[in-house]
């Protein structure tokens, strides 16, 4: 699998996973100190650029140069590793990546999540469900979870395209071998000698990828709204 699309499909998961998590327990447990703890951490999410977290976890983490930590599996050094190669290390070179990523992804899916949750949980489906004894935590994740994903799965796909942007940034910072890496501004001028500047048609393929995935990413999105709400399907 090329670098570009695992970290794209990586970050992708991990930021909408993390974010319907967090925007779980917020909506059911509103106003309470983890909701007000993921709130903050939202925020930081929200407002932190990618490339500042990057640059943040490899001062702190990386091998040779960590401040704070050494762990063995995020502080293993040698580059990335191909995944036919080994699939262990092709995983301890792009997870870091992938949260880098994700943080801003999973603080917007966890405040849509949050806030569509509590509509829902007003609704008269939800007090039905629970006027017959179906547990909480059924009711939450099979009828309330359901029913506010619609947004959050709208709100993804038209931040992708921001998400694109981000993989360009990251893979420069984390010299990962992406096609990606070749919009940054060093190549764009020529300030790398050791790789020629890109030509016309770099740029054109780059532009017909990074389209590419936005493209079939909305589509995706879209047939899953489809699936999940009926009143998409109008």
């Amino acid at each position: 699998m090329p670098v570009d699309i695992a970290l794209l499909i990586g970050s992708l998961v991990c930021g909408v996973a993390i974010g319907l998590a967090a925007g779980l327990v917020g909506g059911a447990r509103r106003r309470s100190a983890a909701d007000r703890a993921l709130a903050v951490g939202s925020a930081i999410g929200m407002s932190m650029p990618v490339y500042w977290f990057g640059s943040i976890a490899l001062v702190l983490f990386a091998p040779q140069s960590g401040y704070l930590l050494q762990i063995p599996f995020l502080s293993w050094y040698g580059g990335y590793v191909p995944f036919a190669d080994s699939p262990l290390r092709w995983l301890q070179s792009l997870w870091v990546p992938w949260l880098v990523l994700a943080a801003p992804l999973a603080a917007m899916v966890y405040r849509m999540t949050r806030a569509s949750l509590a509509e829902v949980l007003s609704e008269d489906f939800i007090r039905t469900a629970r006027a017959k004894g179906v547990r909480e935590r059924i009711v939450l994740r099979r009828h309330a979870l359901r029913a506010a994903l619609s947004p959050v799965i709208g709100l993804v796909s038209v931040n992708v395209a921001l998400l694109v942007t981000n993989v360009i940034v990251i893979e420069r910072a984390f010299n990962l071998p992406g096609f990606f890496r070749l919009a940054s501004i060093g190549q764009f001028n020529g300030l790398d000698d050791r790789e020629p500047p890109i030509s016309l048609e770099d740029v054109q393929a780059l532009i017909v990828e990074a389209s590419l995935l936005i493209a079939l990413t909305m589509f995706l999105a879209d047939l899953l709204r489809a699936k999940l709400d009926p009143h998409a399907r109008m």
